[in-house]
């Protein structure tokens, strides 16, 4: 591991093989790491405020708090009780129904103002249940494997996703593999919902804002779910899917229960469900990027951490200033960090870059507190390579759309359906030139050589 005078961490600064092309070179600098995105000083600085103000056994609550919400715990933290596999599945299917019931008790009552809640809580409970289906493609759920592929069919049915076998082979073969985050990677998608690299970056907060608002997302992606993953499956998998939905709307129809079946479990699981993981995906991976290096290098630096907390106000500020700071820190830890903890990442979500350099050995079920001992220690296996973390979703954002932009442009090579479809794409925005010999990210964006500085102002 390699940290400049300035604190600055370089993965490429010992690189001495063939001098890379402008283009190159404005991609890994969007790649140097700033001090917050690469040590925890940030939940420190709130350890200690929490230290200093509170009595000892209200502390250690705050911080077991504070630590859930964000993902990340503070220096000698352990876990207030260790929560099994078992537990953590429990509550996944557990807390899905439940909040199903809770909104059809909603609906029921016409107590419509719940029902915004309701739905980002089921839309949370989903992807609750999601990492469990992904700990069963992975064989690290439970010893048995046919009690994984029980609790992976059940996820499958009441989210109408892809079945385990269809998964894994995208999932384990694909992106897991040497073709993780290129135009290859049957999970990227660069491609299929446009958002090809090399694109100014506030092309791609207008495109994901046009997704996010636009009716025909929605019924394209219930056509992906109910129709188009299906179809390779075998015929009793389809034959239990479409019993399921059949059942569901029977019955609703049958006890007069169509407004709840419609609000409590369409719109969370087929709207806001869809919202929460273009949310998720976009903060998650730098899609497209470092195409050229090696594979072990990529698989460390594309996948970084999406920790939820903002740095302590300072004890030296003014009263007036200091009360109002902490205002606004509880403000947005309890209306931002908490909202889009149990709606975009629960469960073992928020530490993603462990999980890729750790798929079979990490203990998931305490996968926060494994990693961050990784970070103090040295990670097994890559210690000259720091783990990265984003402190909100929106600064996860923003370091993936701005090392997208500094990428290239894709490949005229890539497969002809695709790549008419970017074409057009890229026709539509006028900055982008015509021949691929000017798509540097120096031609594509103003002030390219100030990509870097894009990461050291991060978007809230």
């Amino acid at each position: 591991m390699v940290v400049n005078s300035t604190g600055y961490w370089d993965p490429f600064e010992l690189a001495t093989i063939n001098e890379p092309e402008a283009e190159i070179k404005a991609e890994r600098a969007a790649f140097v790491e700033q001090p917050r995105n690469v040590n925890t000083e940030v939940r420190e600085s709130v350890s200690r405020a929490i230290q200093r103000t509170f009595p000892r056994s209200m502390a250690v609550l705050l911080e077991a708090i504070v630590t859930w919400i964000s993902g990340c715990p503070h220096l000698d933290q352990k876990p207030l009780v260790h929560r099994s596999r078992l537990v953590y599945t429990v509550e996944a299917f557990g807390g899905f129904i439940l909040t199903v019931a809770a909104g059809v008790w909603a609906v029921s009552a016409h107590l419509w103002w719940l029902l915004p809640f309701q739905w980002l809580i089921l839309s949370g409970r989903g992807w609750a249940l999601f990492n469990i289906f992904h700990h069963a493609t992975h064989d690290t759920l439970f010893k048995s494997r046919r009690v994984n592929e029980v609790l992976a069919f059940c996820v499958s049915l009441v989210s109408f996703s892809s079945s385990l076998d269809s998964y894994r082979e995208q999932h384990i073969r694909s992106h897991h593999t040497r073709a993780m985050c290129t135009y290859q990677d049957v999970e990227a998608p660069l491609l299929s919902l446009g958002f090809p690299t090399g694109m100014p970056k506030s092309f791609y907060y207008r495109r994901l804002t046009y997704l996010i608002l636009t009716p025909w997302t929605y019924v394209l992606y219930a056509r992906y779910r109910l129709f188009d993953w299906q179809r390779g499956e075998p015929w009793y998998r389809k034959a239990a899917l479409w019993t399921f939905a059949a059942a569901m709307v029977a019955g609703s129809y049958w006890f007069g229960f169509v407004p709840e079946l419609l609000f409590a479990y369409v719109v969370p699981m087929f709207v806001v469900f869809n919202v929460t993981g273009l949310l998720g995906m976009f903060s998650e991976h730098h899609w497209g990027t470092l195409l050229d290096e090696p594979a072990r290098l990529r698989m460390v630096l594309l996948v970084h951490s999406r920790f939820l907390l903002d740095e302590a106000p300072a004890p030296t500020l003014p009263t007036a200033r200091r009360i109002r700071a902490w205002a606004l820190w509880w403000l947005r830890l309890m209306g931002y960090h908490l909202v889009v903890r149990v709606a975009v990442l629960p469960s073992d979500s928020s530490p993603h870059d462990h999980h890729h350099r750790h798929p079979r050995t990490e203990d998931w079920t305490r996968s926060t507190f494994e990693r961050f001992d990784h970070v103090v220690n040295g990670c097994p296996g890559f210690a000259q390579y720091q783990h990265t973390h984003a402190w909100s979703l929106g600064e996860a954002m923003n370091r993936v759309f701005t090392r997208m932009s500094a990428a290239p442009l894709p490949d005229p090579a890539l497969d002809e359906q695709q790549t008419r479809g970017v074409r057009r794409l890229l026709a539509r925005v006028r900055s982008v030139p015509a021949s691929p010999a000017d798509s540097s990210p120096a031609n594509l964006v103003p002030g390219a050589p100030r990509l870097a500085n894009d990461l050291k102002t991060p978007r809230t």
